[in-house]
């Protein structure tokens, strides 16, 4: 899991600054509906459009300004992982291929030497 950036605490804030605005507009809006509190619309109307606007941006501008970390962690993971793959690669198929073949080369030479031996009557 990559780790958060310093800015997080401070968006994790406005994002329930936002929310808060929301429901305290909202409340506000209920009670001038009920009557417990004297009307007019138009401040809590624009308390709660605040949320309802402000959260969306603040989503917006958290995901501006983690793009760039985020691919930059994401390169680096998956450098990482091809690099493990080439030496799983490695240590599992090409180094035993390369072994097997070493082994066939030594036999070859051994074989020539032999036959070389026996044909020109040594």
């Amino acid at each position: 899991r990559p780790p958060r950036p310093a800015w997080w605490p401070a968006a994790v804030l406005a994002q329930v600054a936002m929310t808060l605005l929301q429901v305290f507009g909202g409340l506000w809006l209920a009670g001038q509906i009920i009557g417990v509190l004297e009307p007019g619309l138009l401040t809590p109307a624009l308390v709660m459009l605040a949320g309802i606007v402000g959260g969306p941006l603040v989503e917006w501008s958290c995901a501006a300004a983690a793009r760039g970390p985020a691919r930059r962690y994401g390169q680096e993971a998956e450098r990482r992982l091809r690099e493990a793959a080439a030496a799983c690669g490695r240590a599992r198929v090409l180094d035993p291929v390369a072994a097997e073949l070493m082994r066939y080369r030594e036999v070859r030479e051994r074989y020539v030497a032999v036959t070389e031996f026996s044909t020109t009557g040594r």
